[in-house]
């Protein structure tokens, strides 16, 4: 999901979306997103077989929430607000799957901190901001 979820920001970066980075002309993005799907749909398999339930759901909203930050990056969506919405529910899922993952695994210990998206450091200067 990272793979896919990283062409698709760079993609988003090409087309104009806030606080995606390294841009990637649409065209061989959509050739990379089809290997990273393929990549996916195989690598969930070994999910599927040692994740409980609820784990299974939670990866299956993470899987979702990166194809909707899909749509915009292949132009099928292209508000900006939308944009940011999606990546940030992406965020949220990836932090679900990954809490339950680790309890699934008997991982002692919270979760890595959220990788909330954008970070404070790609956000726009406030008005009023500056020297």
């Amino acid at each position: 999901m990272k793979q896919q979820l990283s062409v698709a920001q760079r993609m988003g970066a090409a087309r104009g979306f806030p606080h995606a980075l390294d841009p990637l002309d649409p065209e061989p993005g959509m050739a990379q997103l089809a290997e990273n799907e393929a990549r996916r749909a195989a690598e969930w398999e070994s999910v599927l077989l040692i994740g409980d339930a609820e784990t299974i759901g939670a990866a299956r909203k993470w899987h979702e929430a990166v194809w909707n930050v899909e749509l915009y990056a292949r132009g099928l969506k292209d508000d900006h607000a939308g944009w940011i919405r999606a990546v940030q529910q992406v965020s949220r899922a990836r932090d679900a799957f990954y809490a339950l993952a680790r309890r699934d695994l008997d991982i002692a210990g919270p979760p890595p901190p959220s990788g909330n998206w954008p970070r404070a450091w790609q956000q726009q200067d406030e008005p009023g901001d500056g020297p």
